[in-house]
């Protein structure tokens, strides 16, 4: 039988619909996964400054940068890769801004030598690089590749740069030759030793210099050791 459609049964509604799944949470932050290495890095930077080569894990690593162990691994297949990676990132740069002020530099070396003094000084005191400076001179020799790494990547290109700065004030007439090149040598090892010989026993000396008198004393000393003197003054 047909049925009326004024008097048909209306047609149940269409039944509401389920309501949506919670939608996750969003993050506060997202990692960009590009962005992964440089925080490894300098993680790896504070945690060998703190603990060394040695005593340094990548545990220890992988959770100051906010990762996983198997993700450290992802990038640095190992500890003294880490090293090596994290010296070519944090150290190695701060050579190479050297060299390109020495090939950009106009005026008198003595200006030059004074901020190259000053910026290394800086550094180890307030950037962290003196830890890792402590840390080859005490652990590297227990691991001569890296040693050997450590020397060719930063301290020889050191060297250079200071030798190239002198011999251009020397030619120059403001500096005097200095027998075996060994300002050049000299400079890193008089500023660590300053700021360490500070760390050590400030709190022992009386007459403990404050930070800035300590940089003024080693330019003071440089400059005069290397300036050229005049006759009258010899």
């Amino acid at each position: 039988m047909l049925l009326d459609p004024d008097t048909a049964p209306a047609s149940d509604p269409d039944p509401a619909p389920a309501p949506a799944p919670e939608a996750a949470p969003t993050p506060r932050w997202h990692r960009r996964p590009e962005a992964r290495p440089d925080e490894i890095l300098e993680a790896a930077f504070r945690v060998f400054g703190e603990h060394g080569f040695a005593r340094a894990k990548l545990e220890d690593v992988a959770q100051a940068a906010g990762v996983s162990k198997g993700t450290l691994y992802l990038y640095f297949d190992s500890k003294e890769t880490l090293f090596r990676e994290m010296v070519r990132a944090k150290v190695v740069p701060l050579v190479e801004q050297g060299e390109a002020k020495l090939q950009a530099h106009e005026g008198p070396y003595r200006e030059l030598l004074v901020s190259l003094v000053t910026t290394m000084y800086d550094t180890m005191l307030h950037r962290g690089l003196g830890r890792i400076s402590r840390l080859v001179i005490s652990e590297l020799g227990a691991f001569p590749e890296l040693a050997r790494f450590y020397y060719e990547e930063v301290v020889l290109r050191a060297q250079r740069l200071l030798e190239q700065l002198l011999e251009r004030g020397v030619a120059a007439g403001e500096f005097r030759p200095v027998p075996h090149h060994y300002a050049a040598r000299g400079i890193p090892a008089l500023v660590l030793h300053a700021l360490q010989t500070q760390c050590t026993f400030q709190q022992f000396d009386p007459r403990a210099p404050t930070e800035s008198q300590v940089l003024e004393g080693i330019v003071d000393l440089y400059l005069h050791g290397v300036l050229a003197r005049a006759e009258s003054d010899r």
